[in-house]
């Protein structure tokens, strides 16, 4: 997979132009407890819209198919405070998201419609990788989700 988002940012990244907006391509979700990775959809398709406002802070909206297989609808606001410049000229940010989620119940997600997550964000020319980690919250399951990104 590592190698697999590597070659995603540099085959990307010669053609990239400089632009507020981002598409979001959800991907997939690697849930913390054994039970949801047995009984929940680890693949959770979906596309997004991202807008960066300022260097700490970026606007997300978009849709994807949960794990429970429904639609859900999202947005939010991602503050990523933490910068770390890397190796081949990518750029790490990390800090929190917090939104509204639709397409969950109480018992999925005792927090609905509020959602929360830490994120780190990879990016090369505009490129790049989303990592959102939502914590266990109650009997709720916890995961790690992937999206990539292309300035458009």
């Amino acid at each position: 997979m590592r190698t697999l988002i590597a070659a995603f940012l540099l085959a990307l990244a010669s053609t990239a132009h400089a632009s507020p907006w981002a598409l979001d391509v959800n991907l997939a979700s690697y849930h913390l407890h054994q039970w949801a990775r047995d009984e929940l959809n680890q693949s959770n398709p979906g596309l997004g819209l991202e807008y960066q406002i300022a260097p700490d802070w970026t606007a997300t909206a978009g849709f994807y198919r949960n794990s429970y297989r429904r639609t859900s609808a999202y947005a939010q606001a991602a503050w990523t405070p933490l910068h770390v410049a890397l190796p081949a000229g990518i750029e790490a940010s990390a800090g929190i998201a917090a939104g509204l989620v639709s397409g969950y119940t109480r018992e999925e997600c005792p927090t609905t419609p509020w959602a929360a997550a830490g994120i780190l964000r990879l990016r090369k020319d505009g490129y790049g990788v989303n990592v959102l980690v939502v914590p266990n919250v109650g009997g709720s399951a916890g995961f790690i989700g992937l999206q990539v990104a292309a300035p458009i």
